[in-house]
């Protein structure tokens, strides 16, 4: 059967809606996670643990802007794949003030994250930058921003039941209290 390109369009609307958004956040911090719970890797022999919790951030960021209002094509031309500027719009749209530790965190793996690649972390050679503090922002963001995405997966799928919302909400809760019950510390 031959996709229409309503079907294309209903399909991306779906990928980039703010609960798909939400998802990909939360697994690709479980993936960050999960690498550094099962392969204890330096930071010299292998970058995937940091830059899969830094997309797991922008993620969660621009999770957040869509359930804002902000369209896929603002996210790419305004955002692009910018921690800082993600964050500064999120703020400007009234996201909770982040804890000193989560500002400090995006803005130290914000110069790693790039639109053309992630740059490699520069450290002392067998050494183990602590992903912990990637792993909390991410699942904080995550934390405060269930509720918008939620409100917005409801109004844009029709109106949903209190128990539905309540139930889809404690969900995605539980399932964040479990990946930040795992947080490593590397150091």
């Amino acid at each position: 059967m031959q996709q229409t390109h309503g079907d294309d369009e209903s399909t991306e609307s779906r990928r980039t809606a703010a609960l798909a958004l939400w998802r990909y956040g939360h697994d690709y911090l479980k993936a960050a996670q999960t690498l550094a719970e099962n392969d204890r890797v330096t930071c010299n022999e292998s970058q995937a643990p940091y830059h899969l919790a830094a997309q797991g951030i922008e993620f969660a960021l621009k999770s957040y802007l869509r359930a804002k209002g902000m369209t896929p094509g603002e996210l790419s031309a305004r955002i692009g794949h910018s921690l800082v500027d993600a964050l500064q719009e999120a703020l400007a749209r009234h996201l909770a003030t982040p804890p000193v530790e989560v500002v400090r965190t995006i803005r130290v793996i914000a110069p790693h994250h790039r639109d053309d690649q992630f740059r490699y972390l520069a450290v002392r050679y067998g050494e183990f930058p602590n992903l912990a503090p990637l792993l909390a922002a991410g699942t904080w963001i995550l934390a405060q921003i269930a509720a918008d995405v939620v409100a917005d997966y409801f109004a844009y799928h029709g109106c949903g039941s209190t128990p539905a919302v309540d139930d889809m909400l404690r969900r995605m809760h539980t399932d964040l209290q479990l990946t930040a019950s795992k947080t490593p510390t590397l150091q």
